[in-house]
């Protein structure tokens, strides 16, 4: 006689073995680290991104000037800006000659005026000995260091009285002989110095003046 088995194969099948339960946990371990770390790296790709929108953002204007405030001044646009011209200014007259002393120098080396002020210079030419040629010419503003330079330029230019097409000058008489005198109109516009000197050759070096603007 044949006996049969008690546990038939699927009874067999419905108990799980201890490595296949192992298997599971780790499974369902390595699942868990998965979404752990993923969600690790959406967060940080999330934050690179938002990082950057953030510094693309746009950057607020600086405060406007209320209307009728005057914008602050720079430095630079303070140092730059000329003195603004007296009202009314009187019109400044002065009247020049070779110094009776050294006829090689003029008797006035300094002149006071105010920015904006309008000068009518005189020069007679009273040279009392050898008669001699002179000349005033004035210089801008600023050109105080130049003035040797714009004499020099002049030296070989007897047509043109000795007086140089220079943009540094401001205003000049023509090349005067003993005797002779011209009177000139000009304003000075903002505070400075002005120089004046007679462009005849070698006269410059003694004779030379400033026209000193506040």
């Amino acid at each position: 006689m044949r006996f049969q088995s008690s546990h038939s194969p699927k009874l067999m099948s419905a108990h799980s073995t201890p490595s296949e339960n192992s298997s599971s946990i780790w499974s369902l371990i390595n699942k868990i680290v998965g979404v752990v770390m993923g969600g690790v790296v959406l967060l940080w790709v999330a934050a690179f991104i938002w990082d950057g929108l953030y510094s693309l953002r746009v950057k607020p204007k600086a405060e406007a000037t209320a209307p009728g405030a005057a914008a602050p001044a720079t430095p630079a646009a303070t140092a730059a800006a000329p003195a603004a011209p007296a009202a009314n200014l009187p019109l400044l007259e002065v009247t020049i000659k070779p110094d009776a002393a050294n006829p090689l120098a003029y008797d006035t080396k300094t002149i006071s005026a105010k920015a904006g002020q309008k000068i009518k210079l005189t020069f007679n030419n009273t040279h009392p000995t050898v008669p001699q040629p002179h000349n005033i010419v004035v210089g801008k503003l600023g050109t105080k260091d130049k003035a040797s330079a714009i004499a020099t330029s002049g030296m070989t230019l007897a047509d043109k009285g000795f007086i140089p097409d220079s943009p540094d000058i401001l205003a000049h008489t023509k090349l005067l002989q003993s005797g002779q005198s011209e009177t000139i109109e000009f304003t000075v516009p903002a505070a400075g110095e002005y120089p004046f000197f007679c462009t005849f050759p070698g006269h410059f070096l003694m004779m030379n003046g400033v026209i000193t603007v506040q």
